[in-house]
């Protein structure tokens, strides 16, 4: 993996380590672990989405191809709309190796993932906990 992804993570589900944490009154937590993942913030997230168009085929020196520019105008749409609506900010986005953009979010009720395809397409997944279905359905950007 080059330097310009390393931070972003691999899959989904993995690199939880990667994100800061912050301590919490432990009054207030019954878990030995008194610490949670900062959420990141949406301009930090917009950032990601701009070093993910700078990435180049074979990115992740396993052959896939570079986000293609359509996939990565969508995300920064996505991003833009749904910062300005103040909607809680993505747990991470990533480049996939199949040249589209993911936005995760690890909620304690769901996973939700949203796949720019295009400048005005994306994929949303949502799977929730406790359930092997996925809720699937394609929005405009």
């Amino acid at each position: 993996m080059s330097a310009t992804v390393s931070g972003l993570g691999a899959t989904a589900f993995t690199r939880l380590d990667a994100y800061p944490t912050r301590a919490l009154d432990s009054s207030s937590l019954t878990a030995v672990d008194h610490s949670v993942p900062l959420l990141p913030t949406w301009g930090k997230l917009i950032d990601s989405v701009l070093d993910i168009h700078n990435l180049r085929d074979n990115w992740d020196g396993e052959g896939s191809e570079a986000p293609s520019p359509g996939a990565v105008d969508g995300a920064l749409l996505l991003a833009m709309a749904l910062r300005d609506r103040q909607e809680r900010p993505a747990d991470r986005v990533v480049p996939s190796v199949n040249g589209t953009v993911y936005f995760e979010w690890h909620l304690p009720d769901a996973y939700r993932e949203i796949e720019v395809t295009g400048p005005s397409r994306a994929e949303v997944r949502i799977v929730h906990k406790g359930s092997d279905a996925v809720e699937t359905f394609v929005i405009g950007l």
